[in-house]
C-alpha cells in the first residue's frame, strides 16, 4: 500500500510539474477544505479535548463532545492531513507536538479565538463577487455596539497581539520619562499595556469604536491592567484627541483607511504629540507583487473587501508620513508577527 500512495505522489507532481491536472482546481477546492476543516477543530472542541486526555480514540471523543462516531473519525483524519493532529500506533488521536502551542486552550499562544473569528471572515468573503462589481466594501467596523462579533474580532487580534507585544513594546523608544501614551483605534490594548509595564510611570488611552472598547475594556480588566490602560469610545477619524502624548501607537489602522484619510489622521497625531514624542506604526506593509509565492495580493484584496482600502507599499507610507510632517527614524519587521512592519517616526 505505501508503494503505491509513492506512485501516487509522484504521478501528482509530475502532472503538476507538467500542468497536467487544474491546479486553481486544487488551490479553491483542497484549500477551502482545510481552512474549513481547522476551525471546525476549534468550534466543536476538539483542541482542548485533546489537550486535556493528551491523546484519546475517535469514539471517546466523540462521546465526550457528543458528535457522531463516524464525522469525528472523518474530521480527525483530516486534521492529521493538516498536520494539527496526530494519529498514534494504538490508533488514538492527540495535538501533533508543533500544533500544541498554538491549538492547546491553556497554552499562552492559543489562536483557538482567532479560528473561531474566521467563521465571520469566510461569510465576509462570500460577498466577493459584489463586492468587486460594486466596489462597496463589507464595513468591518459598522457593527453595532452589542453585535457578538465585536467580541470574536477583538479577542482574535488580542490573541495575535499577545505573541508580539513583548518584542513590539521593545523596539519602541519613548521619551524619559513618559507620562501619558494614546492608542488609537487599539482595541484589546495590550500593545499599550505592555509598553505601561515597561514604563515606570506610564499611562495609557485606548480610543476605538464603542463596540471594540466594550470587549477591549474587559479583556483588560481580566489581566488585572485597568490602573495602566484605559479605554475611551469614539471615532478616530473625528474624535478630539487630547494630548500631548509622549507617545501614540497606530497600530494596523492604515490599511483600513483611503490614503487622505490616513494623511489627515496623521496630521492630527502632530497636533497631539509632545514635540520629543514617538509615533510608532505598525502596519502589514504590501512587498514585491510580482513574487508568485507573495500573499500580498490576497492580503490586499482581503483589505479591500472587508474595508475598501489596500495593503500599502513602503515608499506609500513613507509619502503619508512625510505629507503630515513627520521623519521616519527606524523600520523594522516584528518576527513573531510575519508580513508586520513596525515604523518609528517623530515630528520633522
Amino acid at each position: 500500500m505505501r508503494l503505491g500512495l509513492k506512485a501516487d505522489s509522484l504521478l501528482e507532481r509530475v502532472a503538476d510539474w507538467f500542468n497536467l491536472a487544474p491546479q486553481p482546481l486544487a488551490h479553491a477546492f483542497f484549500g477551502m477544505m482545510a481552512s474549513r476543516t481547522l476551525m471546525a477543530g476549534a468550534r466543536l472542541g476538539l483542541y482542548g479535548a485533546l489537550a486535556e486526555e493528551g491523546s484519546a480514540t475517535s469514539e471517546a471523543l466523540a462521546s465526550r463532545l457528543g458528535l457522531s462516531p463516524e464525522g469525528t473519525r472523518s474530521l480527525l483524519e483530516a486534521l492529521v492531513a493538516c498536520e494539527a493532529v496526530e494519529r498514534q500506533r494504538d490508533g488514538r488521536y492527540r495535538l501533533a507536538p508543533r500544533s500544541k502551542r498554538w491549538l492547546d486552550p491553556r497554552s499562552s499562544r492559543y489562536v483557538g479565538a482567532f479560528l473561531e473569528f474566521n467563521y465571520a471572515q469566510w461569510d465576509w468573503w462570500t460577498g466577493l463577487e459584489g463586492v468587486v462589481r460594486s466596489g462597496q466594501a463589507v464595513d468591518i467596523h459598522d457593527f453595532a455596539p452589542e453585535d457578538p462579533r465585536w467580541r470574536d474580532y477583538i479577542h482574535a487580534m488580542h490573541q495575535l497581539a499577545r505573541l508580539a507585544a513583548p518584542e513590539v513594546a521593545a523596539a519602541i523608544p519613548l521619551p524619559r520619562g513618559a507620562r501619558h501614551l494614546l492608542d488609537l483605534g487599539g482595541a484589546h490594548g495590550w500593545y499599550a499595556a505592555e509598553l505601561c509595564l515597561r514604563h515606570r510611570g506610564l499611562r495609557a488611552t485606548v480610543l476605538d469604536l464603542e463596540g471594540s472598547a466594550r470587549v477591549g475594556r474587559g479583556i483588560i480588566a481580566a489581566a488585572g491592567l485597568s490602573h495602566l490602560v484605559g479605554h475611551r469610545e469614539g471615532d478616530i477619524l473625528g474624535a478630539d484627541l487630547g494630548g500631548p502624548y509622549d507617545g501614540v501607537l497606530l497600530f494596523q489602522v492604515m490599511h483600513h483607511l483611503s490614503p487622505a484619510q490616513n494623511v489627515a489622521l496623521l496630521r492630527r497625531i502632530r497636533s497631539a504629540l509632545a514635540p520629543k514624542g514617538t509615533l510608532a506604526v505598525l502596519e502589514y506593509l504590501r512587498g514585491d507583487i510580482e513574487d508568485p509565492a507573495s500573499s500580498a495580493p490576497l492580503i490586499g484584496l482581503h483589505y479591500f473587501v472587508t474595508s475598501g482600502a489596500a495593503a500599502y507599499t513602503p515608499a506609500e507610507v513613507e509619502g503619508f508620513l512625510d505629507d503630515a510632517g513627520y521623519r521616519i527614524e527606524s523600520s523594522r519587521p516584528i518576527r513573531h508577527l510575519p508580513l508586520q512592519t513596525l515604523l518609528i517616526a517623530r515630528l520633522d
